[in-house]
C-alpha cells in the first residue's frame, strides 16, 4: 500500500513540475513598431496616389497606431479599423474571405467580426501572427497592396 501511494505521489508530483515548468512566450506589436508599418503603408499609399485611412492593431484586434490621410474618406475610419481587426481575429488576409464569399462559401461572410474584403492583412514575426493593418479609402486592388507593404515592414513576410 505505502509503494503504491509513493508511486502515485511521484507520478502526481512529475505532472505538476512538468505543467509547472511549461512556459509560453508570444511576441507583441510595440509603438515603434506600429509607427514603422504606418510608415510603410503610407509610403505605399502616396506611391498610389491613394488617400487612405490605415489602421495597425495588435493579434487581439485592438487598435495600436491609426493615420488618416488628407482627403482620405471619413466612412474609410471605421472600415479600415474593421479590415484590420478581422485580419488578426481570424489570423488572416481579408482578401483571402472576399474570394471565398464570391466563390462556393457566401455564408463565410456571417462569422462575427468578418470584412470579406480586400485591404486587411495581418504581421508576422517569426511565423507567429502579431497583428495586423487595415486599409480602407481606394480601390480595393490598391487597398490590398497598401496593406500588403505595412505588413512587410518589419521584415518578416
Amino acid at each position: 500500500m505505502k509503494r503504491s501511494l509513493c508511486s502515485l505521489c511521484c507520478v502526481v508530483a512529475s505532472l505538476w513540475a512538468t505543467t509547472a515548468s511549461a512556459t509560453q512566450t508570444q511576441t507583441i506589436l510595440s509603438a515603434s513598431d506600429a509607427q514603422q508599418i504606418l510608415a510603410r503603408a503610407g509610403k505605399e499609399a502616396q506611391a498610389l496616389k491613394a488617400q487612405v485611412c490605415i489602421a495597425v492593431l495588435d493579434q487581439s484586434g485592438q487598435l495600436l497606431a491609426f493615420t488618416r490621410m488628407d482627403n482620405a474618406p471619413p466612412g474609410c475610419i471605421d472600415s479600415s479599423i474593421q479590415k484590420g481587426r478581422a485580419a488578426a481575429l481570424y489570423r488572416t488576409s481579408t482578401d483571402k474571405y472576399m474570394a471565398r464569399v464570391n466563390g462556393a462559401e457566401p455564408a463565410i461572410a456571417t462569422l462575427p467580426g468578418m470584412v470579406p474584403l480586400g485591404g486587411g492583412a495581418v504581421v508576422k514575426v517569426n511565423e507567429q501572427v502579431t497583428g495586423a493593418v487595415g486599409v480602407s479609402g481606394t480601390a480595393n486592388p490598391a487597398e490590398i497592396a497598401i496593406a500588403d507593404a505595412g505588413s512587410k515592414a518589419l521584415g518578416h513576410p
